[in-house]
C-alpha cells in the first residue's frame, strides 16, 4: 500500500507558503452611537392619530441622485428609522405602508461623513500567526492521515455473519 505522506508535506508545505488561503474571514462591527463625526439622522413615522408607522417600508434617495433610490428599509415598531448620509445635501425619505398612508419628508445634511474607523485591511497576516497556523494545518493533516490508516489497518472491522441452521 502507498503511503500518502508526501502529499501530506505538500500540502503542509503548501500551508506554511500560501496561509493566507487558509484563513477564514470573519467580522467586525463598531459601535458608532457616540461618534460626533458620523451625523445620525433619525425620522418618527406616525399616523395622524399618533400611532407609529411599524414596520412601514422606507426608501431613501440621496441628494446626487434624487429620483434613484438607494436605500430601501422599514421602520422599526416604533415607527423609527435611522440612517447615516454619507454627503451633504438634501435627503427624501418616503415612507408607505401599502394601503395608501404615505409620508415623505426632506432632510438637510450639511456635514461630509467622517471616513469609518481605520482598520487593518492589508490582507497580510502576521509570522507568529503564520507559524500557528502552519502548526495547527500539519498536526490536523497528520491526525487524519492516522485517522484513516487506523481505520484501513484495524483488523475485524466487518461484522461477522453467521448462519445458523436448526
Amino acid at each position: 500500500m502507498k503511503r500518502p505522506l508526501p502529499l501530506a508535506l505538500l500540502l503542509a508545505a503548501a500551508g506554511f507558503c500560501f496561509p493566507g488561503a487558509l484563513v477564514a474571514h470573519g467580522v467586525e462591527v463598531y459601535d458608532l452611537s457616540g461618534s460626533t463625526d458620523r451625523p445620525v439622522a433619525t425620522v418618527h413615522f406616525t399616523y395622524s392619530t399618533g400611532e407609529p408607522m411599524a414596520f412601514t417600508k422606507v426608501k431613501v434617495y440621496p441628494p446626487a441622485h434624487p429620483e434613484q433610490e438607494i436605500l430601501l428599509s422599514l421602520t422599526d415598531r416604533n415607527g423609527l428609522f435611522s440612517f447615516t448620509p454619507d454627503e451633504p445635501g438634501e435627503w427624501r425619505l418616503e415612507a408607505a405602508d401599502n394601503m395608501g398612508h404615505q409620508g415623505t419628508i426632506t432632510l438637510q445634511s450639511n456635514d461630509q461623513a467622517a471616513s469609518a474607523p481605520e482598520k487593518k485591511a492589508d490582507g497580510k497576516v502576521s509570522l507568529p500567526l503564520r507559524i500557528v497556523l502552519g502548526l495547527s494545518l500539519i498536526l490536523n493533516i497528520f491526525a487524519a492521515y492516522s485517522f484513516v490508516l487506523q481505520g484501513l489497518t484495524k483488523k475485524g472491522n466487518k461484522p461477522e455473519v453467521s448462519h445458523a441452521y436448526q
